[in-house]
């Protein structure tokens, strides 16, 4: 089953592959369909001062260079575009992971604090 918090390559056809982490509850992820996930970008000096997200850096939870997570790229990744047969190239720790939903709730502006 996909976790929250775990990152895969996602490859759709209409854009080049990139990370997306997944942000649904993992009751949510046991069907064989879609994840709510948001996407990554490398555009990492510009962007990783925003409130709005979550830095990364190269060498942390399987990144190999740094970019930030786009909390308002929030969306439903059909997961026939994502490698669960290969795994996860990474996972965020619990406190990367409340930063991301932290952020996720500020684009809705809404309080919203993970389990």
């Amino acid at each position: 089953m996909i976790q929250q918090g775990e990152i895969y390559l996602y490859s759709d056809p209409r854009i080049p592959p990139h990370p997306v982490v997944v942000v649904s509850r993992e009751e949510l992820n046991c069907g064989d369909r879609v994840v709510a996930a948001v996407i990554t970008s490398a555009k990492f000096a510009v962007r990783s001062k925003l409130a709005n997200r979550v830095a990364l850096k190269a060498g942390h939870f399987g990144m190999t260079k740094d970019c930030v997570i786009q909390e308002e790229s929030l969306f439903n990744a059909p997961t026939l575009h994502m490698d669960p047969a290969t795994g996860p190239i990474g996972k965020l720790d619990d406190v990367t992971l409340r930063e991301v939903v932290r952020a996720v709730g500020y684009v809705m502006d809404s309080d919203c604090v993970p389990n």
